[in-house]
């Protein structure tokens, strides 16, 4: 993850969490955090709790972070963060903590409300997924599922196709949400088929090899411990090691597919012009 990346993230993270921002340089920026960044970074529980039951206004606290240290100005004191770093691990904890789920409207590209009124905004349920082929190796697809809850309509690479679209947290003036025909749970029911179905067409090549690979160090395994018992016979614990071991090759080895949720979203959506 580069430099540029990382700050745009943290940024862009507490952008969205309403921080006030005291002095911004591409090396580092300086700001207040709002309560509930304070409450995920800072790790102070009892503080809080002291101040909730007191009903004190809470000190707000300013923090400094750096992102290129080798450009930072001199008298420039504050935290380095960065890939690895535990700061930044925090960080994508509380975006994913309050990140998994959305609800946003669609605004017209100069930000404004259309020029004809009471125009109406389509329910998209938008859900991402991270499907992981696992064996010795591991490689992760991520999904962007989108289902028109009107037409039942399914689009692969969702959030790519709207990224352009100005979206706001609350319905813009004139527009009108459209009545959801069928349900959320059957919307993630047609997004679960959908990402089987993309699976069902990637390549098995990884799986095939994974289990060549398996077998081989089965049959190792099975060579050397044969060779074990006709040194050392009568060694009960032979039998258990070897079961303990073929568990843990096939543990290792065998492929397999892990699908997890990562967050959702309720986009309303102008109805034209259609998804690209």
């Amino acid at each position: 993850m580069q430099t540029e990346k990382i700050r745009d993230y943290v940024e862009r993270y507490l952008t969205a969490h309403d921080s006030h921002f005291i002095e911004k340089n591409p090396a580092y920026f300086t700001v207040t955090l709002p309560e509930q960044v304070d409450k995920d970074l800072e790790n102070r529980p009892f503080y809080w709790s002291y101040i909730e039951r007191c009903g004190i206004e809470p000190t707000s606290v300013t923090m400094t972070f750096v992102f290129d240290r080798k450009q930072v100005p001199d008298g420039i004191k504050g935290e380095w963060v960065g890939f690895g770093s535990r700061r930044l691990q925090q960080i994508f904890r509380s975006a994913e903590t309050h990140g998994r789920f959305v609800r946003l409207y669609e605004l017209t590209p100069n930000g404004k409300e259309i020029a004809s009124p009471f125009s109406s905004l389509v329910p998209w349920l938008c859900v991402h997924y991270r499907a992981q082929c696992v064996c010795d190796q591991k490689k992760d697809i991520l999904f962007s599922i989108g289902i028109n809850l009107v037409t039942k309509e399914v689009h692969s690479s969702f959030f790519k196709r709207i990224s352009h679209r100005l979206l706001t947290p609350k319905l813009p003036p004139y527009r009108f949400t459209m009545q959801p025909i069928f349900s959320l749970r059957s919307a993630v029911e047609r997004a679960e088929q959908s990402v089987t179905e993309q699976l069902a067409k990637e390549d098995k090549t990884w799986a095939e090899k994974a289990l060549r690979r398996l077998e081989e160090e089965k049959q190792l395994l099975q060579n050397y411990y044969l060779h074990q018992s006709d040194k050392d016979e009568g060694d009960s614990s032979s039998p258990d090691e070897y079961r303990r071991r073929l568990q843990e090759l096939q543990w290792q080895y065998q492929p397999r597919i892990d699908v997890q949720f990562i967050n959702a979203g309720l986009f309303y959506l102008s109805p034209a012009p259609a998804l690209e």
